[in-house]
């Protein structure tokens, strides 16, 4: 069965080759030729993207795929030596266990029940006080007979 790539990999593809046509032909040549036909070959050959030579990559928009397969090139045939593929590599997966984190603290089963017990607390709240404020005053008989005396004895006293 036959692997279907999706347009993200595709346009990936895409804007790494024209990543690699805009780099020192030293590191072009570090990279297989294959890899490099298999990039040609699967890119969206509809797709325009074109590079600014004056804006970092970070700031163009370059898809979430292809920075991973640069980090990929980096690693494989750009790192000088072992130890700056090593600390790479150890960086990539402390950001790696960093997201993990805080996923697993986002999505904890936990906390999703803890916030809605305190949403369903503060909406009831809310509603109560909607009820309060929307509700007529209901006075006893005895309240009702007060009120009834203190009006007749302030109306005299005018």
């Amino acid at each position: 069965m036959k692997y279907k790539l999706t347009n993200e990999e595709k346009i990936a593809y895409k804007q790494v080759l024209e990543i690699l046509n805009n780099m020192e032909q030293e590191n072009i040549e570090k990279v297989p030729v294959k890899l490099v036909e298999f990039f040609k070959e699967n890119s969206d050959k509809t797709y325009v993207f074109s590079l600014n030579n004056t804006v970092p990559l970070k700031e163009q928009n370059i898809n979430k795929y292809a920075l991973a397969l640069l980090g990929m090139l980096y690693i494989n045939y750009w790192c000088k030596d072992e130890n700056e593929k090593k600390e790479l590599l150890n960086k990539y997966s402390d950001n790696e266990r960093k997201y993990q984190e805080e996923l697993r603290e986002k999505y904890n089963v936990d906390n999703i029940f803890k916030n809605r017990e305190i949403n369903k607390k503060e909406y009831r709240i809310e509603k109560d006080k909607d009820k309060e404020e929307n509700l007529p005053i209901r006075l006893t008989w005895y309240e009702k007979l007060r009120a009834k005396i203190k009006s007749i004895f302030k109306k005299d006293e005018l």
